[in-house]
């Protein structure tokens, strides 16, 4: 409490939280510190700030991501870019399991949502919501059939289907000089018409 000047109440319950999850006690020290530090950071709850820092750490588990590689990442997310921590985590929280599912990196996700957040102004759940739908959709056959149509490289050489960041960042090439239009026209078909404000924020930042 003294070492993130928050309350001795407002830890125990975030300490509570943490201790349900089957932690060492070491575990739970290190994630209790870095969630405070995101709780007074970005204005979340500290059972919010929790939440968050788990759902990103179990989501990536595979890269071996710690709580303060995680903090470290939103927080240098937030200085050099407008966005802040707490649209960040709120943003993980949602895609992270679909992002890795779609073979997205915690820095690749971090700098998509941080895009669209720059350019839409759009809250961090509203985008996490997005991506969630976006990776979904543009790895699903019929979607891959029409990018490949497009002229777009979906696979590498070993014929394995691209992440969705790739595959995005080659649609953007793909795209860049078709009218708008037809850019729009294509983009609704890819993601349906409630995601394509995300989607071509994330096409225009690749480009």
């Amino acid at each position: 409490a003294r070492n993130t000047e928050q309350s001795f109440d407002v830890v125990a319950s975030a300490a509570l939280e943490l201790s349900r999850q089957g932690l060492k006690t070491e575990q739970v020290i290190e994630r209790l510190n870095d969630a405070m530090i995101l709780s007074r950071l970005s204005g979340l709850g500290a059972t919010e700030a929790v939440a968050g820092l788990t759902a990103a750490i179990n989501s990536f588990n595979r890269e071996g991501v710690t709580s303060a590689e995680v903090l470290n990442k939103l927080s240098a997310a937030a200085v050099s870019a407008a966005v802040s921590e707490r649209d960040l985590i709120e943003g993980i929280k949602r895609s992270g399991a679909v992002a890795v599912q779609a073979g997205v990196s915690l820095d690749e996700l971090v700098g998509v949502i941080t895009a669209v957040q720059e350019k839409t102004a759009r809250g961090g759940a509203v985008i996490g919501n997005s991506f969630k739908t976006i990776f979904t959709r543009i790895q699903s056959i019929d979607k891959l059939r029409t990018m490949q149509n497009l002229g777009v490289q979906i696979s590498d050489v070993s014929g394995n289907v691209l992440s969705g960041t790739q595959l995005i960042q080659n649609l953007a090439k793909t795209l860049e000089n078709f009218p708008d239009a037809r850019r729009l026209q294509i983009a609704e078909g890819l993601v349906g018409k409630f995601q394509i404000a995300p989607f071509l924020a994330t096409l225009e930042d690749f480009n």
